[in-house]
Order: C-alpha cells, then structure tokens, then sequence
C-alpha cells in the first residue's frame, strides 16, 4: 500500500472514530498547504469547476473529464468519496453530480451529512418552505457533522436549483453513540427497530485496516469491537436508505457523497447494496492527491485540488447545548474568549444583536465574521442572572 495513502485513509478514520466514541469540541484541519477560494456560493463554485474541470485517473492512466462522466452515467449508482474537510473533494462532487444531472435529471443525490429522522427538514428545506438557518437548526447540523456548512452549500444550493431530492442516509447519532459505548445490546427494542435488521460481519480486509488505525489511538479490545460494529452501522444503514430509495423510485439514478472510507476497496456501503440489491450496477470515484492515488482503493480518481474557504472568527471555547441554552465548557488557551475574559459556565445569550438558542445560531452568527473583526457578547455567569457584556477580538 502506497503510504500517503494509508495515512489519507488513517485520517479519514480517525475523525470518524473520535466522532463514534465521544463528543467532538473541535474537529482537525487537513493541515496541508492549500490555495483559499473565496467563494461566496453556488455560482462561484460552478464557475470555479468550469474553468477548472476535474483530472481523472483510471488504472494509472489519466482521462478526460467528460469520458469519465459517459462511463458513470451508466450506473445506477455513483459513489464519490471525500475526506470531509477538503473543500477541493466538494468541488469535485459538484462536478459529478452536475455532469450526471445533464445526462439524466431523474437523479436523486444521497448524503452521509444529514441523518435520516431529518429528510422532513431537509424536504421542507429544498422545497423553499423555510430557510437555510432554519434547516441547519432543526437537523441538529451542527450538533451531529459539525463540519463547516460552507464545504456542502453549492452542493445542496444546485439540488434546491434543479429540484432534485437530497436523502439523508446516516444513522442517528443518539444511537450510534450507545452502541459505542455498550453495543447493540445498549439499546432498547424500539431503538435496535431503526436500525437495519441484520448488521454484517465486516470484510476481513476492512477489519484488518480499521484495527491498524485505532491502535494509534486505544488497545482496548472491546472498544474497538464496539467502534467497529458502529462503523458497520453506518455502512449498512446507509446501504438500506439507498435501497429504500431506488426501489420506491425504479426510474431515478443516485450519486452517494460520503467520506471515502466507506467506499474504498470494494466493502462498505458499495458492498451492502449489492447484497440488498444484487445485480445493481455501481461504481466507485474518489478524490485524492496525485500522489496518493492507489490503484484497487476505487474504481477512478479525481485529482484534489488543495483549497480552503477563506477562514471564519474562531472564539476558541468547547460548548455544550440543552434546553435552549448554550454554555461554555472549556475555554481553549490563549484563546479570544479566555483574552476577552470568559469563563467556563458561562452561558452565551447574544452575538451582536442575534439571540442564541443553539450552536447553530452562534455558527450562523459567527459565519459573518473574520479573524481581527470584534464581536460583542452577551452572557450570564454561572449562576447569576445578570448578564454581562464583552467585546471579543475574533481569530
């Protein structure tokens, strides 16, 4: 195996196991150099793509763009893995899924970002029955992916655009987080009843490389068995939300974005649906530098450009939400919030005139601002009722 690769995979697991075993505070950054696109929505990241469309790689051999989007459009289902946080995997997802709406507007397109109980949000979303802010609260988006919305919104702002479904494959945090903390048998009848009947056994390959990866992290038998198990969740839920789909709509395609760990080398959700829809034509892309390109992990590449959005105000504090109150429960050293004078148990009232009520609305808040702009916040110390004003110089 072709070490940059292993290390892109490693990564890629090690996020998803922080996600599965604990509450995330803060996620990593890809930490490679990266050229910032500053784009302010859908019509710039189309006109970015179409300026520079993406390289695709074929058993070692470069294709063009188009050739590549002929050959896919003859699958029923077209898998295109990303590392979460890599703005450039996003672009090419847009590639392909507008590629594939050219050819073929019958196009629903899966994602592993929202979870199921959600697709009323997302529904209501896309059919411009409430707004974006709207949408992100009442799926917990923030709570439950966590990752920069700004990554995601052309994709979603083309479905919205061209009126196609967006279905929320993923399985509900609440319960992936008891089984990774006591297993299957951590939750009640109704609980296991949202989750497919039969879960799998994984690939003995697919074991083998997600044991290597937790190693760096634990040694603990039963948490792994535990991680594992929930990594097979995700894999065969999303498997049968895909199923659900194409089999109520026998006319429609599907592109599927999920990380690439579920897709790479023939097992995960590829694997799950063809043995809930045998005999269903698929096939794999992911994107990738062009060194790390590895031969057998998908059936093509795209070349990933190294591109960041232009960076938001960060406060620098760990936060937990309940009830409608958003309270800070760890400050991070050297931090804006610890310069400013917060404290932890602090609870955050207001952002510069926009109330809080969740992480969502202090994200959408914080959204607008970049690092050296200042902020000024409301907030009630433990306890007290009293609330108290402080000017935050963002970084």
């Amino acid at each position: 195996m072709v070490q940059q690769s292993h290390n892109n995979l490693s990564r890629w697991f090690g996020v998803i196991m922080v996600a599965a075993c604990c509450t995330v505070a803060s996620l990593p950054t890809t930490g490679h150099a990266a050229t910032v696109a500053d784009h302010a929505g859908l019509a710039d990241a189309l006109r970015h793509i179409g300026e520079h469309p993406p390289t695709a790689v074929n058993q070692d051999k470069h294709m063009d763009f188009p050739t590549l989007m002929e050959t896919l459009a003859q699958n029923r289902v077209v898998f295109v893995g990303e590392t979460h946080d890599r703005y450039g995997d996003h672009l090419n997802q847009l590639a392909v899924l507008q590629a594939l709406q050219q050819r073929n507007p019958n196009l629903a397109i899966g994602v592993e970002w929202f979870q199921q109980p959600f697709q009323g949000v997302l529904n209501d979303y896309l059919a411009g029955k409430i707004s974006e802010s709207d949408m992100l609260s009442r799926s917990g988006y923030y709570e439950r992916w966590r990752y920069d919305y700004r990554l995601l919104r052309p994709i979603v702002e083309f479905a919205k655009a061209n009126h196609l479904p967006v279905i929320a494959l993923n399985a509900q945090v609440e319960l992936t987080r008891k089984v990774s903390q006591g297993g299957l048998e951590a939750l009640t009848p109704a609980e296991r009843a949202q989750l497919p009947a039969i879960i799998n056994p994984p690939d003995a390959s697919y074991r083998e490389r997600l044991e290597k990866v937790f190693a760096q992290h634990s040694k603990d038998k039963r948490e792994f068995d535990n991680f594992l198990l929930v990594q097979r969740i995700w894999d065969e839920t999303m498997a049968h939300n895909i199923a659900r789909y194409l089999q109520a709509h026998p006319q429609h395609q599907m592109v599927v974005f999920s990380g690439s760990g579920h897709i790479s080398y023939d097992v995960g959700i590829p694997q799950d649906l063809a043995r809930q829809m045998p005999g269903i034509k698929l096939a794999t892309v992911t994107s990738s530098a062009a060194k790390e390109v590895e031969p057998g992990m998908a059936d093509y590449f795209l070349l990933s450009e190294a591109l960041d959005l232009p960076p938001t105000g960060k406060l620098g504090v760990m936060l937990d939400e309940k009830d409608g109150v958003v309270k800070i429960i760890g400050i991070d050293p050297g931090s804006a919030a610890e310069k400013a004078g917060l404290r932890k148990g602090d609870r955050l009232t207001d952002a510069n005139g926009i109330a809080i009520h969740d992480i969502t609305s202090l994200k959408l808040a914080l959204a607008a601002y970049k690092p050296g702009n200042k902020l000024n916040v409301l907030v009630q110390h433990r306890d007290e009722k009293a609330t108290h004003s402080y000017t935050i110089t963002l970084q």
